[in-house]
């Protein structure tokens, strides 16, 4: 094979190579991009299933359990339940094994009291029964399955959600008072004394408080301020006038600003700068917070330079493979000179 057209065959493998990645690359933007559409609803899906397998957890199935031992566990939960069409005493709530091993063994087909629903085994249950009946009642001792008895008692799971939202708004109301708020702030300093609770539930309290707290963020301003050198910027809120030490001093305006920390903003840094450094933003405090917990991925619509797809058009307009400071060293390889030639020969000849 001559030279010559040894050299048109790997430039149009290069060219072949080239098609095929471009095409590759435009099928991962694709999926990129679906998953940019699917991944919200997602999310959203998943944030709610757990909110609600939370709640159903921790919240109601706690409250029916309780609910269902008040009624099954005492004589007047038992009139409760009569009320309601269920005996705890019938035949299908025994608990065969819990019985006495002499009453098990004249119960049954053949045997010296029938059956278990028969009349004579049902007065030797009763028998057994009798001198357990107290006030407050044991349903092992007394060979009653608790399974069975609760899956018949007509208590509604919505019950439970609704005594739940009743104790949240009863402590909100007792929090609310002179009395609520020292009894709360009791309870508190009793949790931290407690060697292992301490260590988390102080910043619990605070992470929660951050974010439902109905105090509002005595913030000034929102400001981009020069932190933490030069040439870098980072979202801060003003929340003061300084310290009076560090203007006479040093002979300024120096102004105290707060810089949170993503992704967690009720930390941060006070630092205190020139009023004539800082930038003010034309965003409120909230859409500060969330381009913070963010980590800048939730930027308001009044601040957006250009979207996600546009930037990366950009770089790849600019020969970037995607990322800032890529360049085309990370992009693909560049045009063999011999293939322009190739070209303008071929134009020639045209």
């Amino acid at each position: 094979m001559a030279p010559e057209e040894s050299k048109k065959l790997t430039r149009a493998a290069k060219r072949q190579l080239k098609r095929q990645k471009k095409a590759s690359k435009k099928k991962k933007n694709f999926f990129v991009r679906g998953l940019v559409v699917l991944l919200p609803a997602v999310l959203t899906i998943f944030v709610f299933a757990t909110v609600v397998q939370f709640v159903n957890t921790y919240l109601t199935k706690p409250i029916n359990e309780a609910i269902l031992t008040v009624l099954d566990g005492n004589f007047l939960g038992w009139q409760a339940l009569a009320m309601m069409d269920v005996d705890p005493r019938a035949q299908q709530f025994v608990d065969f094994d819990a019985l006495p091993i002499d009453l098990q063994a004249d119960i049954g087909q053949g045997r010296r009291l029938g059956e278990l629903g028969s009349q004579a085994a049902q007065a030797a249950i009763e028998d057994f029964r009798a001198p357990r009946y107290r006030l407050i009642r044991n349903l092992e001792e007394l060979a009653i399955d608790r399974e069975k008895l609760r899956s018949a008692t007509p208590v509604p799971r919505w019950i439970g959600i609704l005594l739940a939202a009743i104790i949240v708004l009863f402590l909100g109301y007792l929090a609310s008072g002179f009395l609520g708020r020292g009894l709360i702030a009791s309870f508190d300093k009793a949790l931290t004394r407690i060697p292992l609770v301490r260590s988390v539930y102080p910043y619990t309290k605070q992470l929660v408080d951050f974010f439902l707290s109905d105090n509002e963020l005595e913030f000034d301003t929102v400001v981009a301020a020069p932190y933490p050198s030069e040439g870098v910027w980072a979202i801060g809120f003003v929340t003061g006038g300084g310290l009076k030490t560090i203007h006479s001093e040093l002979g300024g305006n120096f102004l105290s600003v707060f810089i949170p920390t993503s992704p967690m903003p009720m930390t941060g840094f006070t630092v205190f700068i020139e009023a004539e450094r800082l930038i003010p933003l034309d965003i409120s405090v909230d859409e500060a917070l969330r381009v913070t917990v963010s980590a800048g991925v939730l930027v308001p619509e009044s601040e957006q330079v250009s979207t996600l797809d546009e930037t990366h058009e950009r770089w790849q307009a600019l020969g970037m493979d995607g990322a800032p400071g890529k360049g085309k060293a990370g992009g693909d390889p560049p045009d063999d000179p011999a293939d322009d030639s190739d070209r303008e020969t071929a134009g020639d000849a045209g």
